[in-house]
């Protein structure tokens, strides 16, 4: 029951409040559009609902959740207390104004929403560099960049939207797409067979050596910026094809992980399949992007927006409510539940586009699926919100399953 539940040290670990806002965000963006306003709730005040949709699950949704993961890295990379306390709490409640603001932009003046997203990037990348500066711990600043790189991003969005550029505002968003597939690609290519080869090594794996972090990854990370440059000097057509290139690519570095192996472990199973949806969306994106098929580019993008993204938000962050007595982690079902009904959204999302005569079914089944499946995770998550802070936090002792 969450009222025998101890929630004095909430605020102990920046885990608690951005990962939990991060979550609600995901569950009431697609429950307020399009479930809430078929059922007759008023649309957000945003020039188009489409618009507020596209930027809440990137600037809001995938925003605190990159917040919540950097801080709780953070520590391990500076050897310096996390964030917590009166910090924290600003951190977060000014990521919770910025979305009442972005709810009711059209009734606000411009700069009210301008300055409270802005407020939000800029403290939270004053706090990063801040340590690792001080720590000297400059390789990690690459993470660290995507937050000013998206906070920009988020201010360019929201002033093409305030000047009704609707189209505009997709195609930054897509390219604000790539570069998060470019981090989020960075960030798992070291995680998950760092999580696989600990598990192996426990079940007395006795195999090849498990290929983890190579030069190898250096290809696909240069090809997605070159992705990035092509689109912005406008050639459309080279920028999908190095997109393809990248999904190749990236598919290449998934070839020793012994993902056959790890899909008995739920927590491993779970990063696996999420990351898995990265070349599959690249490849989705690219092909739609060069005409391939017909496939629609507007649907191609949920291959990483409903596969890619939340799965391995999932995947990663939802480890912090895993933690058994022994040591080790374990899935349960509020995680299980979660990622198979976040993983058949995006499959019945992708799926729109070949049923034109469902259409309107499917987009309605695929977003209750979602709803549903961010409610139970959310239910198995509360344990990671109170009681004292597990450290490390996103994963067990070396001993046992991760």
């Amino acid at each position: 029951m969450i009222s025998g539940r101890d929630f004095s040290a909430f605020w102990d670990a920046p885990h608690r409040p951005l990962f939990l806002s991060a979550f609600l965000c995901a569950l009431l963006t697609v429950a307020w559009w399009p479930l809430g306003v078929r059922l007759g709730l008023p649309a957000p005040a945003f020039p188009t609902a489409v618009l507020w949709h596209v930027h809440e699950l990137i600037f809001g949704f995938a925003a605190a959740a990159i917040g919540g993961y950097l801080l709780t890295a953070l520590p391990g990379w500076t050897a310096q207390p996390p964030l917590r306390g009166t910090g924290l709490k600003a951190l977060t409640l000014t990521w919770v104004l910025a979305r009442i603001a972005i709810a009711g932009f059209e009734a606000l003046p411009f700069a009210v929403p301008l300055l409270l997203n802005a407020a939000f990037f800029l403290g939270l990348s004053v706090f990063l560099c801040r340590q690792i500066a001080a720590a000297k711990a400059y390789r990690k600043l690459g993470l660290a960049a995507a937050v000013p790189a998206l906070g920009a991003g988020e201010a360019v969005f929201l002033t093409g939207a305030a000047a009704g550029d609707i189209w505009g505002c997709l195609a930054l968003a897509r390219i604000i797409l790539t570069g998060l597939i470019l981090l989020m690609f960075s960030a798992g290519a070291r995680a998950v067979p760092a999580f696989t080869r600990n598990w192996l090594a426990q079940q007395g794996y006795s195999g090849p050596p498990l290929q983890g972090w190579t030069r190898l990854c250096f290809l696909p990370q240069g090809l997605l910026a070159l992705v990035v440059v092509l689109t912005l000097a406008g050639c459309s057509g080279a920028a999908h094809a190095a997109l393809i290139a990248s999904a190749v690519t990236m598919l290449w570095t998934m070839k020793g992980w012994r993902t056959c192996a790890a899909l008995r472990n739920p927590l491993l199973a779970a990063q696996h399949m999420a990351f898995l949806w990265l070349p599959l969306g690249a490849l989705a994106i690219g092909a739609a992007g060069l005409g391939f098929a017909g496939y629609p580019m507007a649907a191609a993008v949920h291959a990483i927006t409903i596969g890619a993204m939340p799965g391995l938000i999932m995947a990663i962050a939802g480890r912090a409510a895993c933690h058994a007595t022994d040591g080790t982690m374990r899935a349960g079902s509020g995680f299980k539940a979660g990622v198979v009904l976040v993983w058949l959204t995006a499959w019945v999302r992708l799926a729109v586009p070949l049923f034109p005569a469902h259409s309107e079914t499917l987009t309605t089944a695929a977003a209750l699926l979602w709803c549903a499946g961010w409610l139970a995770f959310v239910a198995g998550f509360l344990p990671a919100l109170s009681g004292p802070v597990r450290r490390p936090v996103l994963s067990g002792r070396s001993v046992g399953k991760p």
